[in-house]
């Protein structure tokens, strides 16, 4: 009974802590979209440049968050592609970062780097 209960607990919080995390990213994105309107735009607080904000990089293996500030990587969330696992990655902050996915026989390796307009990745099936 004791390790339902436990079971239980440690979804709950798994889950809130995934909740979370997605809406943080949301956060991101959507101040990364919003306007302002002409006549507010001079009074209002400075927007999150492009390079700063998070960015969906999509490859064969999966899918990787990232986002630049004073030129590093950061990487925030990583999610495998179906029947892909994260096999390692490296989240930075650093000049890159470094994401392998990997399937039962395919590897997908992916170097995010900073580029003006934010992160871009590099991605090399193998």
């Amino acid at each position: 009974m004791f390790a339902i209960g436990a079971w239980t607990m440690c979804t709950a919080a798994l889950s809130v802590l995934g909740i979370s995390k997605a809406a943080d990213f949301r956060s991101g994105l959507m101040s990364s979209t919003v306007r302002e309107p002409a006549q507010v735009a001079a009074s209002a607080s400075p927007s999150v440049s492009p390079s700063r904000a998070p960015r969906v990089l999509t490859t064969p293996g999966g899918s990787v968050v990232a986002r630049c500030d004073s030129g590093l990587v950061w990487v925030d969330w990583l999610s495998p592609a179906t029947g892909f696992r994260v096999e390692d990655a490296t989240h930075g902050p650093a000049p890159e970062s470094r994401v392998t996915f990997k399937a039962d026989s395919k590897l997908v390796r992916v170097v995010v780097r900073c580029a003006a307009d934010g992160p871009h990745a590099e991605v090399t099936p193998g």
